[in-house]
């Protein structure tokens, strides 16, 4: 019992990882990505039903947003944008993300999220007070996600 807490060293850290992008049927790594974050908020009815005088809950859907940092070096949106711009057709994106560290005994977690629309497209920016490394900044939304792996329970956690 006294082994069952948290390990530092068993916590993931933000930096270790990697993430790829699908689109067209092709994976390439996302090389310029800076953060992603993705997660899923739940549509809950609630609902007092007769004979009950608490209110009662239930989840009716999902819906999956996320927003991502990206450094400026990277056409493959823009391409995806202008050709729906010019042709009304726009390709799929397939984001797969990977949040695994060595250091950890958890183990890693890969998802991949299906159907991914951002709703900013870099397209060109310019500043000249500014040193720093081009970024973009950009929220977006999915359609759907499947677990390809999990993360599994500490080293140290006895049952």
């Amino acid at each position: 019992m006294a082994d069952n807490y948290v390990r530092l060293s068993d916590t993931i850290s933000a930096k270790e990882g990697r993430a790829y992008i699908i689109v067209d049927g092709q994976r390439r790594e996302l090389f310029e990505i800076s953060s992603l974050k993705a997660q899923l908020e739940l549509k809950v009815q609630e609902r007092q039903m007769l004979g009950h005088r608490m209110t009662q809950h239930k989840v009716i859907g999902a819906t999956g947003t996320g927003s991502m940092t990206m450094y400026f070096m990277n056409s493959e949106m823009l391409n995806l944008a202008i050709a729906y711009i010019q042709k009304g057709r726009y390709s799929g994106i397939t984001l797969g993300v990977v949040n695994e560290d060595a250091q950890s005994t958890v183990g890693k977690q890969e998802v991949k999220i299906m159907n991914v629309l951002f709703k900013t497209i870099p397209v060109a920016t310019l500043d000249d007070q500014s040193d720093d490394p081009i970024t973009i900044e950009t929220e977006f939304t999915f359609d759907d996600l499947t677990g390809l792996e999990f993360f599994r329970l500490p080293g140290n956690y006895n049952n």
